[in-house]
C-alpha cells in the first residue's frame, strides 16, 4: 500500500482539517520538547535529555489541544490524546534522521512496546477497503477502536523536523517503519551556536578626589 504524503502548505493544512487539528499546536509541542531538552547539561543522567523532551512535547500537546475539546488518556501507561468524537488519538514520538523529509520514508528511533503494536492493528483494519478487511482475532471494545497517529519528531543540527503520520507496522527490531500517511510539518530553524560577544577594551579612567576647601 502506497503511502499519502502531504508536503506543500495546501495539502498539509486540508490534512490536518480532516482530523480536527492547526499545524500550531503540533509545532509548538516539538519546540517545548526541543527547549526542554537543550536546558539538560552533562551533569543529567545519560537517558533524562531524551526523556524529559519526549514528556515535555506530549504536555504542550495536551495543553494546546485541550481547549478544542481533547483529552488525555494514559490507559496502559500509555499517554495518548483523543479526539472529542473518540475515533483519533495522537501520541507523540521520536523520530530518526528521515522524519520530515518528503524523499525518504522515517522510522523511530526506539522498539515500541505491546500498546503501540496492538495500535497498529487497529489502524491497518481501518485502512483496507470494504470487503477486503483482515479477520479480527477480537471484537470487544469495537466501538472503542481508535485510530492512532505518531507527532514525530526529530532534533537535527540546525532545526527541528517533524511529521504527523500514520503507522502500519513495525521492522524485526520493534521500530515503526510502514506508514499509511504523512503529514509533514513545516521545519523549525534553531539559532546557531551563540558567540561570545566581547566589550571593547577602554582604557582606566582616575578621578582626581580633593578635600573640599
Amino acid at each position: 500500500m502506497q503511502t499519502v504524503l502531504h508536503d506543500d502548505p495546501v495539502s498539509v493544512s486540508s490534512a490536518l482539517a480532516a482530523l480536527g487539528l492547526t499545524e500550531a499546536p503540533l509545532l509548538a509541542a516539538a519546540r517545548q520538547g526541543y527547549l526542554a531538552r537543550a536546558n539538560c547539561t552533562a551533569n543529567h543522567p545519560t537517558l533524562f535529555p531524551s526523556f524529559v523532551a519526549w514528556g515535555e512535547a506530549v504536555r504542550a500537546l495536551r495543553d494546546g489541544l485541550a481547549p478544542s475539546g481533547w483529552v488525555r488518556n494514559n490507559e496502559r501507561n500509555w499517554p495518548r490524546t483523543i479526539h472529542p468524537s473518540g475515533h483519533i488519538a495522537l501520541t507523540v514520538a521520536t523520530g530518526n534522521e528521515a522524519t520530515g523529509c518528503a524523499s525518504d520514508s522515517p522510522a523511530t528511533t526506539s522498539s515500541k512496546g505491546p500498546s503501540t503494536v496492538e495500535a497498529l492493528e487497529v489502524n491497518r483494519l481501518q485502512v483496507w477497503l470494504p470487503g477486503m478487511e483482515p479477520v479480527a482475532e477480537s471484537e470487544e471494545n469495537e466501538e472503542n477502536r481508535l485510530t492512532t497517529w505518531l507527532l514525530l519528531v526529530h532534533h537535527a543540527k540546525d532545526e527541528i523536523r517533524c511529521e504527523l503520520s500514520l503507522p502500519l507496522d513495525v521492522n524485526h527490531e520493534g521500530r515503526v517503519t510502514v506508514w499509511r500517511e504523512r503529514i509533514l510539518l513545516r521545519a523549525m530553524p534553531l539559532d546557531p551556536v551563540p558567540v561570545e560577544i566581547v566589550p571593547p577594551s577602554q582604557p582606566d579612567i582616575d578621578v582626581a578626589i580633593r578635600r573640599k576647601a
